[in-house]
């Protein structure tokens, strides 16, 4: 009777936990897409440099790794894809381009994201946080390259070959946006020994 008791607080217990992981994981995609839309400086052809909008998706796998970050991450994705769907469906796009198109600027680019919790699942110092963020920051950057010199290398401007275009175009949004949420981390890494027992 006694060990009845027991397994069915531990199984209260695992379903308390998981709830309040679930409840976190939600806010945590709502802010990253409330910083994602406002403010920002936001490119012609897709991109913007957020205030750290990536954060709280990059924070989700830092504090419980990526078996929670990459759903949060994808999801965040889907999110995204749908807010600029209909931007990218007006620029009269072939039906491969725009497939292409929101499965690497979209989908991939901030699944990604979740990466960096790899970086955090045995110990959590500065040097894993700043190379997780870096590292997931980098990821999304190579997506949004390989979807500039794919998929809209032909719009590359007077004087760019696709591939510097798409480097720079790229590189010019991506750059600013990785090295604030950098400064972001390292103001917030300490606290997510104390976010994990949430």
């Amino acid at each position: 009777m006694q060990q009845n008791n027991s397994s069915s607080a531990t199984k209260k217990t695992n379903t308390s936990i998981y709830i309040k992981r679930l409840v976190v994981c939600a806010i945590m995609i709502a802010l990253a897409t409330a910083l994602s839309i406002f403010p920002k400086i936001e490119a012609p052809l897709g991109g913007s440099i957020t205030v750290a909008s990536m954060v709280p998706i990059m924070l989700v796998s830092f504090v419980y790794g990526p078996k929670w970050g990459i759903p949060v991450a994808i999801g965040y994705s889907v999110i995204q894809m749908l807010l600029d769907i209909a931007k990218v469906a007006s620029w009269g796009l072939s039906p491969g381009v725009f497939v292409g198109c929101l499965i690497f600027d979209y989908i991939l680019a901030f699944s990604v994201l979740s990466v960096s919790g790899f970086f955090t699942v045995k110990k959590t110092t500065l040097a894993r946080v700043i190379l997780g963020t870096l590292t997931a920051g980098f990821l999304r950057y190579l997506c949004h390259f390989i979807s500039g010199y794919f998929f809209f290398g032909a719009w590359a401007e007077e004087g760019f070959s696709p591939f510097t275009w798409s480097i720079v175009y790229n590189g010019a949004y991506m750059l600013p946006d990785v090295a604030i949420c950098i400064v972001v981390m390292c103001a917030l890494y300490k606290l997510i020994p104390k976010f994990r027992e949430l």
